[in-house]
């Protein structure tokens, strides 16, 4: 089942991949746990230890733990045949936190608290086999409860140990364990904490991450865990662009290079990022600690799981809306797609592009990942520019315009002496400025004189266009 599966993967890269040794395997209920990471915990509020892995057909397993689960407190029930029972459960279930819930037959649980550890609870009990209540101390916190009467039947006395660290764990299990006592646990499954994890990944550029991700934005029913599984495919996949520059620092086998010897746009983007630290002045680019010093050794690794093929079948998949309804998750995709380039994708993205009833904001990053595919995308950016709609052709003609090249040049000019809407006219003369050769610059000089009379938006646009050629930067 998914929630047991993939998020308990999670866990196990973060705790591999981030150094830490913060696990337990408990030998009573064969399960293995580990401490909730220091940042999950401060940032939503909550403590305990995670279940990682449980044993088949063991106490873990027949308590029905899953992988996952947060447990946040272990519960103990010390069954009580005696009066001398009595006197040691009390006094262990009122040592951690001096409260404890007392089961008498036929009624509900009764809580009781006493001002500090070390009071007395104020009962006194006997019998045996049936163990009764003898004697209520006037004055005692028992005193206080209208439901406790002499002549009660004790049935048993419930320790409730709330779980801070993989130390009170320990201490706890280890304790209930010489006592032979049932144990239950209260667990959450806290979708913040899943989150934040799932968004850890993304950081890490862990090859063991990419499947997990995969599964989670697959199969979750959770429509927050498939978003921050779409946003950290997308950043694995910015960090799989950056292997060049990482492996110049693998080949050296240094953590730190001269500036100027690495690609200037990588190296920014792996500023960005926060794997690199750059130095003008110094003229040096250091690794930052501790995930660009681990980069390092994965990059290549990230690099090839990356290009495989199924991460671009399944963004070729959930770019389109009547698969994926979750514009935030479609957004993604297509960033994967600009950038790993696949030409697989074109015919996919140009039905984004074309599509009528999808949003402004997706077709235009449609566009996008198109221009980044750069040549093979010319074709289908020019049938959309001539066969779609205004906001098709308005996107697909920027696109042309940062793939550049002679055949779009050509393109760009004749739609712009034949096309008669004013906005896409303005976007042509765009496309067709960062073309910028001297044919282009000769059209769009035809077209400044064609509207010299006019006071259009096209010729004032043009006017601009030339001024800032002319303009020294």
């Amino acid at each position: 089942m998914f929630r047991n599966i993939p998020i308990i993967f999670i866990f196990v890269i973060l705790a591999f991949a981030l150094g830490c040794d913060n696990y337990y395997y408990d030998e009573h209920l064969k399960m293995e746990v580990q401490q909730l990471d220091s940042d999950l915990e401060n940032r939503w509020s909550t403590s305990g230890v995670v279940v990682k892995v449980i044993m088949p057909n063991g106490p873990a397993d027949a308590a029905k733990l899953t992988s996952g689960e947060l447990i946040s407190y272990i519960i103990g029930e010390y069954s009580i045949q005696s009066p001398r029972d009595f006197t040691q459960a009390v006094k262990k279930a009122m040592t951690n936190d001096n409260n404890m819930l007392l089961y008498l037959k036929g009624k509900q649980p009764i809580r009781i608290a006493t001002r500090k550890i070390g009071d007395k609870v104020g009962l006194e009990v006997e019998g045996n086999g049936t163990v009764r209540i003898k004697k209520i101390v006037p004055g005692t916190p028992a005193a206080n409860s209208d439901e406790i009467q002499v002549g009660d039947v004790v049935e048993k006395i419930v320790d409730e140990r709330k779980i801070h660290s993989l130390n009170d764990y320990k201490k706890t299990v280890n304790e209930f364990a010489k006592l032979n006592v049932n144990l239950t646990f209260r667990t959450t499954e806290l979708i913040g904490v899943k989150i934040a994890a799932v968004t850890a990944l993304g950081n890490l550029g862990d090859t063991r991450a990419v499947e997990s991700l995969i599964e989670i934005l697959k199969n979750s029913k959770e429509l927050s865990l498939r978003k921050a599984a779409a946003r950290s495919l997308e950043r694995l996949v910015a960090l799989s662009e950056l292997n060049p520059l990482f492996q110049q620092f693998q080949q050296e086998d240094v953590s730190q290079l001269p500036a100027d010897t690495l690609d200037s746009q990588q190296r920014e983007s792996a500023a960005i990022l926060g794997l690199l630290l750059v130095d003008p002045a110094a003229n040096t680019a250091t690794l930052e600690a501790p995930f660009g010093i681990q980069f390092r050794h994965r990059s290549e690794a990230l690099y090839q799981k990356v290009n495989e093929g199924p991460l671009v079948e399944l963004a070729e998949q959930y770019i389109q809306i009547d698969t994926e309804p979750e514009q935030e998750i479609r957004r993604a995709c297509l960033s994967i797609l600009g950038t790993l380039k696949p030409i697989s994708a074109i015919e996919s993205l140009a039905k984004v592009l074309r599509d009528r009833n999808e949003i402004p904001g997706i077709r235009f990053q449609a566009g996008l990942a198109l221009s980044q595919i750069g040549t093979p995308a010319i074709d289908a950016l020019i049938a959309a520019f001539n066969e779609a709609d205004t906001a098709a052709k308005d996107i697909a003609a920027s696109a042309l315009g940062t793939i550049g090249g002679t055949q779009t040049r050509d393109f760009l000019i004749n739609a712009l002496e034949t096309t008669a809407d004013p906005a896409v006219q303005l976007t042509l003369v765009d496309a067709i400025a960062k073309i910028g050769d001297e044919f282009a610059l000769s059209a769009l000089e035809r077209q400044r004189q064609r509207f010299q009379e006019d006071d259009s938006a096209i010729r004032i646009f043009l006017d601009e266009v030339f001024s800032s050629l002319t303009t020294p930067p």
